[in-house]
């Protein structure tokens, strides 16, 4: 069997035994102890140039010790001391004693569990002393791979390296030499200290909520305090006098979506138009219901019904001074004096004639030739007929007139029928019928000359007449 494969089988076998030997036990452990000091046994398998080709497989003893510090849960240091005898060739140096020291760093892969697994580096110093008298002092190198099991009390650690010299001496020759060691050894926690694996200020054991946040002030029992209940503990929370059911941020501070005023969680109108009034549940206010909530409202004090704009003033398209909405005449003229409706006052009563003698309409047009209104005539109809209206007790004869333009027959004709449709359009506004006549009287009863046409345009008239 060659030499390096027998070192290895030997080194993987003295492992495994001290994995299966050693029981499981659960770390229950309420300390920290960075610091460890512990003993080390276990063998060793020394370069053939040291001991011989015949002898470098000899398991050789070997015992130490070890001084460790855990700087984080990641990384350590360490310092051991070894002593091993090497059983070796008569021919060279018989039997050779290692005397050894060695200082490194040391990482852990899987620091949060049970068996944590490890790699070492280290540099040292190394005195060889042979059966024959010689001694040679040497610096050496070390690799070390290994796995650690703690306890409350201690751990045990298991591990294998490799040694090269890194400097020669001519005291037993000036080759270097390479050794293996299988270690297993146990470590006694030093430097204890109560474990406080919340930072919370206390320990694991008497710590009652052992997952406080950092930063959260907490008990005597290690349980945070909430002193305004929003679900962000003391020290974190800075807004500590949060209204109760007020949502808040992870800086304990109030949510108000809107920025109305009131808090999220509080709000039962969330969605608060910006500058609006709000009560104490967060909806807006609106005095004079105009649909513009106070705060915003700059007409408050809107007439019921009035339309407005988006400031809440009334809209008064019109000008008249009675705003849209109530407004029942949307159309008044500028200037115009309105009732509180919006409506012009109705006009005065047109004179009714209380005798029998003619009073002549006014703008009162007709088709050329024809019996048909024209629309500019309804506004001096509509005066006669409110005129009418107001005083019921007179009745009326609706006259007729022409030029002498036509015959005679054709002319009486028209004139019948202008007053006939002058009358129809007064009943039509109102007027009773039992009041009304109509008579047309032709080119008869002329009051101007029908010579020039000034004085013809004066005889095609309509009159109105007292009637008995």
């Amino acid at each position: 069997m060659r030499r390096s494969t027998l070192n290895l089988w030997i080194a993987a076998t003295v492992l495994a035994l001290g994995v299966v030997t050693v029981p499981a036990v659960q770390a229950t452990s309420d300390e920290e102890r960075p610091g460890e000091i512990g003993i080390l046994t276990g063998i060793a398998f020394g370069d053939e140039n040291l001991v011989g080709s015949d002898n470098d497989a000899h398991v050789n003893p070997l015992i130490g010790g070890r001084f460790g510090w855990h700087f984080t849960d990641i990384v350590a240091g360490f310092f051991e001391m070894t002593y091993v005898t090497y059983k070796g060739d008569p021919t060279l140096y018989g039997n050779v004693g290692e005397y050894s020291f060695l200082v490194g760093p040391e990482w852990y892969v899987n620091h949060k569990d049970p068996w944590q697994f490890f790699i070492n580096l280290g540099v040292g110093g190394v005195q060889y002393k042979s059966d024959f008298g010689g001694s040679d002092g040497r610096g050496f190198g070390s690799l070390g791979l290994g796995v650690r099991r703690g306890w409350e009390k201690g751990a045990l650690r298991m591990e294998v390296r490799t040694d090269r010299d890194l400097t020669s001496a001519n005291g037993l020759g000036s080759k270097d030499f390479t050794n293996f060691k299988a270690v297993i050894g146990w470590t006694w926690g030093v430097g204890a200290r109560p474990k406080d694996t919340d930072e919370d200020g206390v320990i694991d054991k008497k710590d009652k909520c052992p997952n406080t946040p950092k930063g959260c002030l907490v008990d005597a029992v290690g349980c945070e305090s909430d002193a305004d209940g929003d679900g962000v503990c003391n020290g974190v929370d800075q807004c500590p006098d949060t209204p109760k059911g007020c949502l808040v941020d992870a800086k304990g501070c109030t949510l108000d979506s809107d920025g109305d005023g009131v808090c999220d969680g509080k709000d039962k109108c969330a969605n608060t138009p910006k500058g609006c009034t709000v009560n104490a549940e967060g909806c807006q206010a609106d005095a004079d219901d105009d649909g513009v909530c106070d705060g915003v409202d700059q007409c408050p004090n809107t007439p019921k019904g009035c339309r407005v704009d988006a400031k809440g003033c009334p809209i008064d398209s019109d000008g008249d001074g009675v705003c849209d909405g109530i407004d029942q005449c949307p159309g008044t003229p500028a200037g115009v004096t309105v009732d509180a409706k919006g409506c012009p006052p109705p006009p005065a009563p047109t004179f009714i004639p209380i005798a029998k003698e003619e009073v002549v309409l006014e703008r009162v047009f007709f088709a050329t030739n024809k019996a048909t209104l024209t629309p500019e005539s309804s506004e001096s109809l509509d005066k006669v007929a409110t005129s009418l209206i107001a005083n019921p007790g007179v009745n009326l004869e609706v006259a007729g007139h022409t030029d002498n333009t036509g015959t005679a027959k054709y002319n009486l004709k028209l004139s019948d029928a202008r007053a006939s449709a002058v009358m129809n359009y007064l009943i039509s506004k109102g007027v009773n019928p039992a009041r009304l006549s109509a008579r047309g009287y032709g080119i008869t009863e002329p009051v101007a000359t029908n010579d020039t046409p000034e004085g013809r345009a004066q005889n095609r008239r309509v009159g109105l007449r007292r009637a008995e």
